[in-house]
C-alpha cells in the first residue's frame, strides 16, 4: 500500500475530494454536515494508495477531514508529513501560494504533487521547480482539466474535422486560478509548445490568443458573468465540434492516478518545463492585458 500525506487545504474542495478518493468515507453524517458533496459510494476510488497523515494550518480542519475519511494521524508539525510516507500531496488552499508548504518538506525527498496552480507568478513557479530539482524530488502539478475524459473520447471526431484551424476554451476567471483550467483543455488538445500569448480582453472579460510554435492557435475566453463552466470548441476545415467537459470525478481520478504512478515509478507525468510553460503563458496573458495594448508576449523572453 502506498502511503501518502495530505498537506493544507483540507476542508476546501480539492482537499476533501482527494482525501475521499484515497480513503473513502467512514462517517456519513459528518460527510453530509460538512458539505462533501454527492453520495460517496458513487465516486471513483484509488485503492492502491491511502492518506495516512494530514496537516493543516487550521488544525480543526485537518481533524475534521481525518474523521470523515479515516486518516490515521493528524500531525502537529508539518515536517512529520515527510516521514514514513511514500509521497506528499499539497492541496490548493485558494491562495495561489500553497506551494509554501513544500519548503519544510523538500528535505524529505518524497515525490510531491502541488495542486493547481503551481504558483501565481512566473518567478514563484520557477523557484518551486528549482527547489524540486535541487533536492531531486519528482514533482507534478496540473489542472484536472488537462486530463478530461470527454476530450480523450472525442479524438476520433476531432480527426474527422480535418486540419484544426483553431480551438476555443471557455472558463470562469481569475486568469491564473481558474484560467489554468481553460488553458489545460487547450494543452490536452495541442500538447506543449506555446510560443506567444496576447490578451485583448476588457472589463471582466479576458480574451487570450495563444500561438503554438507550429502555428496552431488556441483561444481562451474567461468571464465571470454567466459562469460558462468548462468547454472546448474545436474548429476544423470540415466543421466544428463542441466538447463540454463536466466529468470532474474522472479528471480528478486521472490526475491522482498519475500522481500515484509517479510515486511508484519516479517518472513525472509532465516535465518541469511543461508545468512552467503553463504558468508562464497564463502570467504573460495577464501582463498583456495589464499593459492595455493587447501586446503580444513571447514565452522565450
Amino acid at each position: 500500500m502506498i502511503r501518502l500525506s495530505l498537506v493544507g487545504g483540507t476542508m476546501i474542495y480539492h482537499g476533501k475530494y482527494f482525501g475521499h478518493m484515497f480513503n473513502g468515507c467512514v462517517d456519513r453524517q459528518l460527510w453530509e454536515r460538512h458539505g462533501f458533496g454527492p453520495d460517496p459510494s458513487n465516486r471513483r476510488r484509488i485503492t492502491e494508495a491511502r492518506v495516512v497523515k494530514v496537516w493543516d494550518e487550521k488544525r480543526e480542519d485537518a481533524e475534521t477531514l481525518a474523521r470523515v475519511v479515516g486518516i490515521d494521524e493528524v500531525c502537529d508539525d508539518i515536517t512529520e508529513c515527510g516521514q514514513d510516507v511514500d509521497g506528499i500531496l499539497i492541496a490548493d488552499d485558494c491562495t495561489c501560494k500553497h506551494y509554501r508548504h513544500a519548503d519544510p518538506l523538500w528535505q524529505a525527498g518524497k515525490p510531491m504533487f502541488i495542486d493547481k496552480p503551481l504558483a501565481g507568478t512566473i518567478e514563484e513557479a520557477e523557484a518551486v521547480v528549482a527547489k524540486a530539482e535541487a533536492h531531486g524530488v519528482p514533482l507534478f502539478s496540473a489542472s484536472g482539466l488537462q486530463f478530461t475524459r470527454e476530450i480523450e473520447e472525442a479524438r476520433p471526431e476531432i480527426e474527422k474535422l480535418g486540419r484544426v484551424l483553431c480551438a476555443l476554451a471557455a472558463n470562469p476567471n481569475e486568469l491564473v486560478f481558474y484560467g489554468i483550467h481553460g488553458l489545460a483543455m487547450l494543452y490536452q488538445l495541442y500538447g506543449p509548445g506555446i510560443e506567444s500569448v496576447q490578451n485583448i480582453g476588457e472589463g471582466s472579460l479576458d480574451i487570450v490568443k495563444y500561438r503554438w510554435r507550429d502555428g496552431r492557435i488556441g483561444l481562451q475566453v474567461g468571464l465571470e458573468e454567466g459562469r460558462p463552466g468548462w468547454k472546448l470548441t474545436v474548429f476544423g476545415e470540415k466543421g466544428r465540434l463542441d466538447i463540454p467537459t463536466g466529468d470532474a470525478d474522472y479528471f480528478y481520478w486521472r490526475v491522482m492516478s498519475q500522481f500515484v504512478e509517479m510515486v511508484r515509478s519516479g517518472e513525472q507525468p509532465l516535465t518541469n518545463d511543461q508545468m512552467l510553460e503553463i504558468i508562464r503563458a497564463l502570467c504573460l496573458a495577464k501582463e498583456s492585458r495589464k499593459r492595455g495594448t493587447g501586446e503580444v508576449m513571447r514565452l522565450g523572453g
